[in-house]
């Protein structure tokens, strides 16, 4: 089964979160605790989308999150790849029967079909 990971389930929740309130909204790390989300864990995510220059960071009162762009600007693709580094579903190396199995093509043109649907979409289409 692919699943994303927790950390990747957790950022887009974030931004999801983000998104509903659009490019001027915020939120707190506080906000997200009472949403049930891990503080420590979504600082570092965060942290993660802040240095990727996706999110903008305000410290202190009335301080928080807030999405740089438009949600509709922000490929998910983008987002992911700020949260867990490059998004590649299917990786080929160091297999003890690679070039030998025959699949390597059809993963490559697989992994290349993922990241075209994650170009496809946006934040926007998380709170469509």
């Amino acid at each position: 089964m692919f699943t994303l990971t927790k950390k990747a389930d957790y950022g887009m929740a974030l931004l999801s979160v983000l998104a509903q309130k659009g490019r001027t909204g915020r939120v707190s790390l506080k906000n997200l605790s009472e949403l049930g989300l891990p503080r420590a864990f979504m600082a570092k995510i965060a942290g993660s989308l802040v240095e990727a220059g996706i999110l903008n960071s305000k410290e202190g009162k009335g301080g928080g999150f807030s999405l740089n762009y438009e949600p509709k600007e922000i490929q998910i693709k983008e987002a992911l790849e700020a949260i867990e580094g490059e998004v590649e579903p299917v990786y080929c190396g160091g297999c003890p029967v690679e070039g030998e199995c025959g699949q390597q093509d059809f993963m490559g043109r697989l992994t290349g079909d993922i990241n075209g649907l994650l170009e496809k979409y946006t934040l926007e289409d998380l709170i469509k």
